[in-house]
């Protein structure tokens, strides 16, 4: 019979064997979890360090999704043909016009007047100077926003001003002028200049009081209506024959080209005007245009011709009136053989902006393509075939389909809808470099 000393050295032994096993099991159970960890663990890790690397070596390049318009266009130069009636006239004196360049008159209205001596003139001149500044007071008084309490003695007090509205002015007006200057529209300007000066003494006048200003207009009209009778009869006016729009350039086309040519109009006419030398008669002192349709002929090689066809309508866009777009027709296309064709366009728009030109050189805007411009190197396409891009968001790459309407060497248009989120949208990053992309898969 063991004694009690070997019984619990025996039972320790049993415990320890029974530690030891359970050790084991656990070893045996915990080691496929760890493993399992550690490759969990390695495979972050190098997914994020490939990410890193590439981030480094090769960063992710992006373009910006912008809105884009295009203008599908021809160059040409051409003449324009206009309904115009010469003004001669035999007068003897110094000439002074009334009308402006481009305004529309009745038939015996006053354009001109005839001044038998200079003096007279020159009181035409400072009438015309005075006029000029009694209409900008009046303007200033207009544009002012002071409000104008009447006292009980019938005295004007002011109680605010502010020239905040002359300031938005000036403002719009030096931007149209930038604009104009940076397109070239050179034969715009001069209204846009004029204006600005206005609106300028009508700021500095706002500070003035209305009783000064007022006081200042009274003056001005009356020494205008001395001057005015003083002149006397040695002043003579000349009036329009016939309704229209007034001008005072004479190029010497106005008998050549008249709507009866154009109907008649070959290709071998149109190039006999490159050699024609106009004629200005002495007496001929400016020119009525009587009708509000107006013509331009051209000429464009066969393939260009191919793209218009009789009336199509387009835009015509003029190189002295800058981004002036004008809406016409073509009103004939006359081909002989395999040579240029003679095109003709029509019009009843902006006449009084192109009154002043003649032959220049223009750009036919065929279509107009409006969208986001999309490089080519960023297409891609899905399993299902679809043509896309992948722009960012977020921290992901999704998938976009495109749906180009215009193409370059270098890029497309491509059509977007702003209340849909899956359409490629203003300001949106496309991936233009990126490799293995997925949709909805984590970049860097």
């Amino acid at each position: 019979m063991p004694s009690s000393q070997e019984t619990r050295v025996r039972r320790y032994i049993r415990q320890y064997e029974d530690k030891q096993a359970k050790r084991g099991r656990r070893r045996f159970l915990v080691t496929p979890i760890r493993i399992l960890f550690a490759l969990l663990f390695t495979a972050v890790g190098v997914y994020f360090g490939i990410q890193i690397y590439q981030a480094v070596v090769q960063p992710l390049q992006t373009v910006t999704a912008l809105a884009t318009t295009i203008n599908e266009e021809i160059s040409a130069v051409g003449y324009f043909v206009r309904a115009e009636t010469q003004i001669a006239q035999e007068y003897t004196g110094l000439l002074q016009y009334v009308a402006d360049e481009g305004q529309k008159v009745g038939k015996t209205e006053l354009y001109a007047n005839v001044y038998q001596d200079p003096s007279a003139a020159e009181i035409t001149n400072e009438i015309n100077a005075l006029t000029a500044r009694i209409e900008t007071l009046e303007t200033a008084l207009a544009y002012s926003t002071q409000s104008v309490a009447v006292g009980d003695d019938g005295s004007h007090t002011t109680e605010s001003a502010s020239t905040e509205n002359l300031s938005d002015a000036i403002r719009t007006r030096m931007i149209q002028i930038n604009t104009i200057s940076d397109t070239r529209g050179y034969a715009q300007m001069t209204e846009q200049i004029d204006e600005l000066e206005h609106n300028i003494i009508n700021r500095d006048f706002a500070f003035t009081s209305y009783e000064e200003v007022q006081t200042t207009i009274t003056q001005l009209k009356s020494t205008r209506t001395r001057l005015q009778n003083s002149i006397g009869e040695r002043e003579n006016g000349l009036y329009t024959p016939r309704a229209g729009f007034f001008s005072t350039i004479i190029d010497g086309y106005e008998p050549l080209l008249t709507f009866s040519t154009v109907k008649d109009m070959t290709l071998d006419t149109y190039h006999n005007l490159d050699g024609y030398e106009p004629e200005i008669l002495p007496d001929v002192v400016g020119k009525i245009v009587t009708d509000f349709t107006w013509y331009f002929v051209t000429t464009l090689n066969p393939e260009d011709a191919s793209r218009l066809s009789v009336n199509q309508t387009v835009y015509l866009q003029f190189d002295a009136t800058g981004d002036l777009r004008v809406k016409c027709k073509v009103y004939d296309i006359r081909r002989q053989g395999d040579t240029d064709a003679l095109v003709i366009f029509s019009s009843d728009r902006d006449l009084d902006s192109l009154l002043s030109l003649r032959k220049q050189s223009a750009r036919i805007i065929v279509d107009t393509y409006e969208g986001l411009k999309v490089p080519k190197s960023a297409l891609r396409v899905d399993d299902e075939y679809n043509i896309g891009v992948y722009v960012i968001t977020g921290m992901y790459a999704e998938f976009k389909k495109i749906t180009p309407v215009y193409e370059t060497q270098d890029y497309y248009i491509v059509s977007t809808d702003p209340s849909k989120t899956s359409s490629l949208l203003v300001y949106d990053e496309i991936i233009v470099n990126g490799k293995n992309l997925e949709n909805k898969k984590v970049i860097a």
